[in-house]
């Protein structure tokens, strides 16, 4: 409109001089006055119709906007906040999504780091493919104000940008449309964040092998991966490939996601490896791992009948530990395998790599840092690597079944820590299992839900108010897994987790990437409620939405034992009760959250195998935990 401005003003004096003119030519000086009054309300008329055309394109932008929200929906089980308004933690991954990233679907990054362990420097170009769900006059991705953004282009062309809040803020020169492929670069570099305390408050690890060589990695679980690289940190939006190509000082080696497609010398002490990762990856998921490896090569057969590679990268001094421990991950492997159906990125490999951080589930390359503890027998009772073992479980659960939101993140980290149970139970036994699952029950906060309804982002989720972690995503979560297990069944149950992990056969045979997919914890409870057969909203809401155990009121009078619920918010709860008379189990049911039993002069147990998690308040005949 400023355009338009210059024009109609020149129009007007022109007029006016014509009108003048004539006036003055017919030696008239009333039609001089006319001939003013005529071009006073001509600038009138034209000011008017100028600012009758400002209010159109104001409704008009106004409008556009409204359409452009009206237009953008959120993944399922999402909340949406608008770029320039939102208050988020910089520091935090996930929680509400912005509104201009949930206007397109990520595709694919290329990444391009050089680093030099020496200063610590980081030089980084991302370019990022995308397809626009919506219209959106704005590109918003996050970067670490640490790093500096020099240049951003948009669809080829160098853009405008503002880099505040840890949100780079770019504006192409059209707005972009419904349907078009969205390209944008950035470059940046400076010096990324060093972690405090990896991988649970993290960064960039800075460590050195024996011999004094740089050994460095990155975790950002918590933090999201705009602690190194420009990139839509959300959950909720994994690109379909991404190719990832790191330049450090040789003669080091960089161990990361998927495969390796080439190590090419730069001619100036540099060489750059070119790893592809061909399947839906988690942008924290994204890791480097740089050092003077030495490359353990294994083949794991799957369930399949497929040939996996395994690597492990150790560092030179570690590497008989190594050799060592080698059988321990295939034999994990071949837990989960049988367990839950086969291994999700066989296609690409299965990879370990010592860290100097205790570990971290980065897909096809498993952190870890937990000093070869199968090497050392006594230092775990009963002898096995739990660390390696919880990382691996994230590849089924985290990486193939992934929460689009952190609210659900005990889908993560609950059938994890129950699927170390289970090993346990399978390799030494059911007082194993027991065992495990007992010490679970140590440390449970219940201060909050363990599965809240409300988006969080990933520090709400892990840490407490006190900064503290809340281990209830980890031991709750095993624990109401455990407790889901007596109310279906052991036939039914097994048959519910490996549904969890591929809703049919068809889905174990994939390879492809379309195996991986977004859940919550609604779809948890429909699954587990498709194989029961029933309602169990009641067991869903009490022990994951609301944070209290429901406690069981014991009254034994004469020879009638009264049971009772106790239920927060008046919540339907009708679990039934394993119990024990004389040596004998049986199953109460409570439909209506109450039994009277028959007991006689019995001795009586209530649920003697822990099968239940609850808090009871019973007679003396009872054995309340």
């Amino acid at each position: 409109m400023n355009a338009t401005r210059p024009t109609l003003r020149a129009g007007r004096v022109r007029r006016a001089l014509l009108l003048a003119l004539a006036a003055g030519a017919c030696g008239s000086p009333s039609a001089a006055d006319a001939a003013a009054q005529r071009a006073a309300a001509l600038d009138a008329q034209a000011a008017a119709h100028a600012a009758a055309a400002r209010q159109e394109a104001i409704q008009a932008e106004a409008a556009l906007a409204a359409a452009t929200r009206a237009a953008i929906a959120a993944p399922e089980g999402v909340t949406l906040v608008d770029a320039a308004t939102a208050q988020f933690d910089p520091g935090a991954s996930g929680g509400p999504l912005l509104r201009e990233q949930a206007a397109f679907d990520v595709r694919h990054y290329r990444i391009e780091v050089a680093i030099d362990p020496a200063s610590r420097h980081l030089q980084g170009h991302v370019e990022l493919t995308a397809e626009m769900l919506a219209p959106s006059p704005l590109v918003a991705l996050h970067l670490d104000q640490r790093l500096l953004v020099s240049a951003v282009s948009v669809q080829g062309r160098p853009v405008e940008f503002v880099h505040e809040r840890g949100l780079v803020l770019a504006t192409p020169a059209a707005p972009l449309q419904a349907g078009e492929m969205l390209h944008v670069a950035v470059d940046y570099a400076g010096t990324p964040r060093e972690a405090p305390h990896a991988p649970w408050d993290g960064g960039f690890t800075w460590a050195s092998s024996a011999d004094g060589s740089p050994w460095f990695t990155t975790t950002c679980q918590g933090e999201g991966a705009d602690l190194w690289w420009p990139c839509k940190d959300h959950p909720s939006d994994k690109p379909d490939t991404l190719d990832l190509f790191v330049t450090v000082p040789e003669p080091l080696f960089c161990a990361s996601n998927g495969t390796l497609q080439s190590v090419t010398s730069r001619g100036d002490g540099t060489h750059t490896f070119h790893w592809h990762v061909a399947e839906p990856i988690s942008n924290y998921n994204v890791a480097l791992n740089v050092g003077p490896y030495v490359q353990l090569e294994a083949t794991y057969l799957s369930v399949t009948g497929e040939s996996v590679p395994v690597f492990f990268w150790v560092l030179p001094e570690r590497r008989a530990e190594g050799v060592a421990f080698l059988p321990q991950v295939l034999d994990h492997l071949r837990f989960f395998e049988e367990t839950l159906g086969p291994y999700p990125f066989r296609a690409e490999k299965y990879g370990v790599v010592q860290t100097p951080h205790l570990g971290m589930e980065h897909q096809t390359i498993i952190a870890y840092g937990n000093e070869f503890r199968a090497a050392d027998p006594p230092l775990d009772d009963p002898p096995y690597d739990w660390l390696h073992h919880h990382e691996l479980s994230h590849e089924w659960w985290g990486n193939l079944v992934t929460c689009r939101d952190w609210k659900d993140m005990w889908i993560h980290e609950g059938f994890g820590s129950y699927m170390q149970a289970l090993y346990l139970e399978r390799t030494y036994g059911s007082q194993a299992y027991q065992d495990a699952m007992q010490g679970y029950l140590h440390g449970l906060g219940h201060r909050r839900p363990v599965a809240p309804r409300a988006s969080r982002d990933s520090q709400q989720i892990y840490f407490t108010d006190t900064g503290a972690p809340d281990n209830d995503i980890y031991s709750k979560g095993a624990w109401v897994l455990h407790t889901l297990r007596y109310v279906l069944g052991d036939e039914e149950f097994f048959s519910f987790l490996r549904r969890m992990a591929y809703p049919d056969e068809r889905w174990e045979r994939r390879t492809d990437g379309s195996q991986v997919r977004f859940v919550d914890t609604e779809d948890v409870r429909a699954l587990a409620e498709q194989v029961a057969g029933e309602d169990l909203e009641w067991f869903f809401e009490v022990y994951l939405r609301q944070p209290e155990l429901p406690r069981l009121e014991v009254r034994r009078e004469a020879d009638e034992l009264h049971l009772a619920w106790q239920v927060p918010e008046g919540l339907r709860f009708p679990m039934p009760l394993p119990l024990e008379l004389d040596g004998r189990l049986t199953r109460v049911l409570m439909p209506g959250g109450r039994a009277v039993v028959p007991v006689g002069a019995a001795r009586v147990r209530i649920d003697p195998q822990a099968r239940v998690l609850m808090r009871v308040d019973g007679s003396p005949d009872t054995a309340p935990r």
